[in-house]
């Protein structure tokens, strides 16, 4: 048995774009751009788009398999299984490890907490439907 479960892995990059282009479009995208200085009045090219895109790829290839491994070794490990326990963990990954880095960027940035909410916001949810992959694929 693997500890990577590379369909989830592959449905949570589906689901991170799906995700994000909701989470930063129509439900906070205004905002979002308001709040990083980014003019709204100017669509920006898909020369322009690849790269974000592409590293966004990149970046939740990198987190689905360390969620998925981290999952399957805490449920091995404890003996536990389910969805709400992998959406408890993702939890707690969040917690100690994604708000301390955002947490930063309010205090050594200067960002606004508003910001601060919005980008914690996406990734917890990100890492709860994630979990929810991978524990239904398991």
């Amino acid at each position: 048995m693997s500890l990577v479960n590379f369909w989830a892995v592959f449905a949570s990059m589906i689901l991170s774009v799906v995700l994000g282009f909701i989470w930063y479009g129509p439900l906070f995208g205004k905002k979002w751009m308001e709040l990083n200085n980014i003019p709204m009045d100017v669509k920006p090219s898909i020369k322009v788009m690849i790269k974000p895109i592409i590293l966004s790829f990149i970046g939740a290839i990198l987190m689905s398999s360390v969620l998925s491994f981290s999952i399957a070794f805490h449920n091995f490990y404890y003996s536990t299984s389910g969805i709400g326990t992998d959406i408890s963990f993702a939890f707690v990954l969040w917690l100690g490890f994604v708000v301390p880095v955002y947490l930063n960027f309010v205090g050594w940035e200067g960002k606004s907490k508003t910001l601060f909410f919005i980008n914690i916001g996406y990734w917890l949810v990100f890492l709860f439907v994630s979990a929810s992959i991978i524990g239904l694929l398991v």
